[in-house]
């Protein structure tokens, strides 16, 4: 008798838990945090007045690297790459208007492409030793490690002067236009900006 009343006692259990299907599940909601960080992350890469005054920045982001040495080491080389970049559309353009200025008489018997080629090297080498990096952020939400560097016009400007291996025309013209070409390049890239390119 005993058993049978244990057997009732369970039994409504056991219909009661097969008769009633499980609720559905309601859709899981993933929130995504956002940390803000300092402006210069936000602002990313350009050629633009700021703090330092005219001056190429560049952001550089290293993500998923665990070691905190070489995710710093990779930003830092991300955010000079991103100076490199900039950098090379603004020696090129002024080397562009620089040749078109100075070349003249018979363009066969010329050679003025290749000093502009030369030239324009030669700048790019000596203006990317002057980087700093000026800054670093580790976002506490991804874990991202974020580097600022910063390329200033002043700075760019006295290199250029005390650069002896440039003749003294190609120097004057650069020292003379290295404001006017960062300000053509700031607008060229608010364009871009603008046009999702």
């Amino acid at each position: 008798m005993r058993r049978f009343c244990s057997l009732l006692m369970i039994s409504p259990f056991v219909v009661t838990a097969c008769s009633n299907p499980p609720p559905p599940q309601q859709p899981r909601t993933v929130v995504v945090q956002q940390a803000s960080g300092p402006k210069w992350v936000n602002k990313g890469s350009g050629a633009r007045d700021g703090e330092a005054g005219k001056a190429f920045y560049g952001v550089g982001i290293a993500s998923g690297i665990r070691n905190e040495a070489l995710a710093r080491q990779t930003a830092d080389n991300r955010a000079r790459g991103e100076i490199a970049k900039i950098f090379d559309l603004y020696i090129a353009a002024m080397m562009k208007d620089y040749q078109r200025s100075t070349t003249s008489g018979d363009f066969k018997n010329s050679s003025e492409e290749q000093d502009v080629l030369s030239v324009q090297k030669t700048v790019t080498e000596m203006t990317m030793r002057g980087i700093e990096l000026r800054d670093h952020w580790m976002n506490p939400v991804s874990g991202s490690t974020y580097a600022l560097a910063v390329l200033d016009l002043n700075n760019i400007e006295k290199m250029i002067s005390s650069a002896n291996q440039l003749n003294s025309k190609v120097r004057d013209y650069v020292r003379a236009n290295a404001r006017r070409a960062f300000n053509d390049l700031d607008k060229e890239l608010g364009k871009r900006r603008e046009s999702g390119r």
